[in-house]
């Protein structure tokens, strides 16, 4: 997908599936947090992925055509807005050349104790990697 910078595949697993035989809405959820977690261990080798100093503050996805159990699925994330305290990732789930759903979330930086604080320079500057335009 042109102007996402990083994608991740995603193995659609038998309990990923709601009773239709459909990926279930939810689980959608957990394929965008996979695609975050990949992008995080890609960009900050260094750091470990429970020092991830986000949270997320929103999630939205729009769902355009549902995923069956043996579907090749990709999700592709870029960096959206970056603010001083925030950021959004905007996503597209891909299978097979096809959208299935687009989604954003809203992350707030936090500090040790949980309460929101500005992003470190250099943690922005290596998010503004995968920002587009």
């Amino acid at each position: 997908m042109d102007n996402y910078p990083f994608s991740c595949p995603i193995q659609v697993r038998w309990r990923d599936l709601d009773a239709l035989g459909h990926v279930n809405n939810a689980t959608f959820a957990s394929y965008l947090e996979t695609a975050r977690t990949e992008a995080w261990i890609e960009l900050f080798p260094d750091r470990g992925v429970l020092e991830i100093p986000f949270f997320v503050k929103r999630i939205e996805i729009d769902y355009k055509r549902p995923i069956g159990l043996e579907e090749k699925v990709r999700v592709w994330l870029r960096v959206g807005e970056l603010r001083g305290a925030s950021l959004t990732f905007e996503y597209i789930v891909e299978v097979g050349g096809e959208v299935a759903a687009e989604a954003v979330t809203r992350l707030a930086c936090v500090d040790d104790t949980g309460r929101p604080t500005r992003m470190d320079p250099d943690l922005r500057t290596t998010l503004e990697t995968l920002q587009v335009g």
